[in-house]
């Protein structure tokens, strides 16, 4: 039904094959080495039929419609439409069948009868939560967070209360910086809580900004976000993850954000200021990482194509016995010597 734990521990290698430094045969090997059973699309081709077929989509509802159907059966043939291309053509990652399973599920909440707005808030986080499920999807996931959010700002803004507002958003980002360090055995939950963590925190100010009409309580909003900044750069440090360093920088610039009115200095000065304390900031981290061989480091290394090699090591050697064995049985693997050098294999000897 869809990619297995080491399948799709496979798809994220090969995202990274052009990132790294290996010939175009090198590149092609292991690209033959750890080819699943799904075909897929790259990031840039998989977006480009993603919104392809959401066009598609928009002209079957308005085919249906013109029929005399509703938006019920529009959603019936693009759920079943995935479903075929996942399970008859094995398509999982190309772009096409994620539309087609987001876009049916959106077509059936179109066709429930309006009602309160608030409420859809969550129909439509449940949808996403599910698309982000169905297609191992952390984007999907990261929206149904967010229509989480709103369904509470909706809530509660009336109460103009930032705090109010703001505490669902906030202790999502919290959850998702634990859950680094505790839950993601698949790479795209993994991700999910990466994004989450990084969005978050602009989506608690964005909705606190809309529902206050005051500056009441900016210093503490300050505070608040300097202490989750240094949260996420501790876990991040500890956990060796770039995500969280990413979202502790979200935090410091909302917090550089609420802080622009408290004091009556002007605005050229604020700037200095601000670009004093970055360049002081990045010269402390550049001091204390110099050195460094393990973990985050600043000081540039050369890597040969050795070292890449010995990457893919254990990637390669945790792929599923099926593809070893299919490799094992190649007919044009016939006459070869299969590895009676000192080293290599495939014929291949480290003898000179």
């Amino acid at each position: 039904m869809r990619p297995s734990v080491a399948e799709e521990r496979a798809h994220a290698i090969l995202d990274q094959l052009d990132d790294w430094t290996l010939a175009s045969e090198e590149r092609s090997a292991f690209g033959k080495r750890l080819a699943t059973q799904w075909r897929r699309n790259s990031v840039f081709v998989a977006a480009a039929f993603f919104g392809l077929t959401v066009f598609a989509m928009f002209a079957l509802i308005a085919l249906c419609k013109s029929i005399g159907a509703t938006e019920f059966a529009a959603a019936a043939i693009a759920i079943a439409g995935a479903e075929v291309l996942i399970r008859r053509k094995r398509m999982f990652g190309s772009g096409i069948e994620s539309a087609l399973f987001i876009g049916g599920l959106i077509a059936f909440i179109g066709g429930l009868p309006s009602g309160n707005t608030k409420d859809a808030m969550l129909v439509f986080a449940a949808a996403f939560a599910l698309a982000a499920w169905r297609m191992q999807n952390a984007i999907f996931g990261t929206i149904g967070a967010i229509f989480v959010a709103l369904y509470f700002s909706e809530n509660w803004q009336a109460h103009h209360d930032y705090w109010r507002v703001a505490m669902v958003p906030l202790a999502l980002t919290i959850v998702a910086i634990v859950a680094k360090r505790w839950i993601g055995q698949r790479p795209w939950i993994d991700a999910f809580w990466s994004y989450v963590a990084i969005v978050m925190p602009l989506v608690a100010e964005v909705l606190g900004q809309f529902a206050t009409y005051d500056s009441h309580g900016r210093i503490e909003r300050v505070v608040l976000y300097v202490v989750l900044a240094l949260i996420a750069i501790v876990a991040g440090l500890h956990l060796r993850d770039h995500a969280l360093l990413i979202a502790a920088a979200v935090c410091i610039a909302i917090a550089a954000f609420e802080a622009h009115d408290l004091t009556e200095l002007a605005l050229e000065w604020k700037l200095i200021a601000g670009g004093v304390s970055l360049l002081a900031i990045s010269g402390l981290l550049s001091r204390a990482l110099r050195g460094r061989t393990t973990g985050f480091v600043a000081t540039p290394a050369q890597l040969t194509r050795f070292d890449e090699l010995i990457k893919l090591g254990a990637a390669m050697a945790a792929q599923p016995e099926k593809h070893a064995h299919a490799e094992t049985t190649n007919p044009d693997m016939a006459g070869t010597d299969g590895g009676s050098g000192s080293f290599g294999g495939a014929g291949a000897s480290g003898e000179y």
